[in-house]
């Protein structure tokens, strides 16, 4: 076996069931919020029973039945029959605040953080996408959008981007992903319990003019907009996820993947969001298991944590989580680099972020055994009492039997001691340095194209501030 395989469950068959009875329950009797016409009459076209006078749309539980059943054939439903742990990646969520270790400081965000987030991102093979870190405070809010897809474009070798904040916006950014030939989707989210924002369903009929994809996340807060129990939070934030790809089918007839960011909040302290509880271990499994259920891939907000600091209980929390939900089938954990419940972004945590994937993907593609990697002829001449040093077995297979790490310390205790240098110090220097390295403010694409992403821009400046 080459690949880990695994299936943790929390859910029996019949919990499975019973929480996507009482979901569909939900949209039928009470819908959802949909102030738009247009989405209304496309829901209200698929056989969705619509109240105009409320702008509120229930979803009838045998047309709901019937799409899951059209989803569950033409879904791709290879990981679930292989069963093997998929490689792991993380992801940029974009923040408000950037955070600074070495200084102390937590400060609003600039474009020179986004710029040298994206030249931090260059050198991280576990981070894909170089999205902006930060809303840049120093530029007019109603263009940050649009200013920081410019310059992903123009500055990164990989693909990125942030969240679209307008219509208006929307638009000058879909113009710039078609001049790099390349395809943006938005995030169409719920605002819990049930409903959705007039801006947001204006954005998601540009992105179906254009055949352009939507995916989700709702995020229900249990104790807050959600259900303490997680049974309930699992339930209503399931309904929300059926209504959600009900929402996006009728508007751009795909199916996307089932992601959706639970957590429970800390009501008996301080109503804090908690991004690292244990709890997130348990939904990270719970969305899995019913993603499954209607054959979809899925994602989690797992892998996170409440810790501002990265200390013990920042690599626990995140640990926890990430593991038992990725063992449990889902694809994709919540935005790295960051501290704490979306309190900011911190470049030497998404640094080490980056080295711990890394190491977990290196477990889940699991060993080959073979003859050769047995090594028996090997085993027969060392004998009993003498050592593999000198092998020409342990040259062979040296490289691939250790994870190699840059930033993780396996040395004696008075080597550590002297070094001078924790993890986190180590961390910042190689963040700083890989900034160093990457950032040249020269254009990664040809001129022309830079200047027409250029005079998008500055389009959207004149027309939106």
């Amino acid at each position: 076996m080459r690949r880990m395989k695994a299936r943790v469950e929390l859910l029996s068959e019949n919990e499975i069931v019973q929480i996507h009875e009482n979901s569909l329950r939900i949209l039928e009797r009470m819908g959802m919020r949909v102030p738009n016409i247009t989405v209304c009459r496309l829901a209200g076209a698929l056989g969705a029973i619509v109240d105009e006078s409320t702008m509120t749309v229930r979803l009838p539980g045998k047309m709901m039945e019937e799409l899951l059943d059209t989803v569950r054939k033409t879904a791709d439903r290879e990981k679930q029959q292989t069963g093997s742990v998929s490689q792991l990646t993380g992801n940029v969520s974009t923040q408000i605040f950037m955070a600074d270790y070495k200084s102390g400081t937590r400060r609003y965000g600039t474009m020179e953080d986004v710029l040298d987030g994206i030249a931090l991102i260059q050198s991280l093979d576990r981070i894909p996408h170089a999205n902006a870190v930060v809303v840049p405070s120093d530029v007019p809010e109603a263009v940050s959008d649009v200013l920081c897809y410019r310059n992903i474009y123009k500055y990164s070798q990989k693909d990125g981007g942030t969240y679209i904040l307008t219509p208006g916006s929307a638009r000058y950014i879909i113009e710039m992903s078609r001049i790099m030939g390349r395809k943006v989707s938005y995030l169409f989210d719920t605002i819990s319990p049930l409903s959705f924002s007039e801006n947001s369903l204006d954005i998601a009929l540009i992105f179906r003019e254009h055949e352009l994809e939507l995916t989700m996340t709702p995020m229900v807060m249990g104790g807050a907009t959600g259900p303490i129990s997680i049974a309930g939070l699992l339930t209503l934030q399931n309904a929300e996820v059926l209504g959600s790809l009900f929402f996006i089918y009728a508007i751009t007839g795909r199916i996307p993947k089932y992601v959706a960011a639970g957590h429970t909040n800390d009501i008996r302290r301080n109503m804090m969001c908690s991004f690292g509880s244990p709890n997130q271990a348990l939904i990270g499994v719970g969305i899995a298991q019913m993603a499954d259920f209607y054959g979809l891939k899925s994602g989690s907000n797992s892998g996170l944590t409440d810790s501002v600091y990265p200390d013990f209980q920042c690599g626990f929390e995140k640990t926890l989580s990430a593991a038992f939900s990725m063992l449990a089938g889902t694809e994709a954990i919540g935005g790295q680099g960051l501290i704490g419940a979306d309190q900011g972004m911190s470049f030497a945590q998404l640094v080490l972020d980056n080295e711990w994937i890394d190491a977990f993907n290196y477990v889940t593609e699991g060993i080959e055994v073979n003859e050769d990697s047995i090594g028996y002829d090997t085993i027969e001449e060392v004998g009993i009492g003498g050592n593999y040093i000198c092998e020409e077995h342990t040259i062979e297979y040296m490289r691939e039997s250790s994870w190699n790490s840059e930033l993780f310390e396996r040395d004696s205790y008075d080597n550590m001691i002297s070094g001078g240098k924790d993890l986190l110090e180590r961390a910042d220097e190689k963040a700083r340095e890989l900034i160093a390295k990457n950032r040249t403010d020269i254009p990664v694409v040809a001129p022309e194209i830079a200047r027409a992403l250029d005079d998008i821009a500055d389009q959207a400046v004149k027309e939106l501030t």
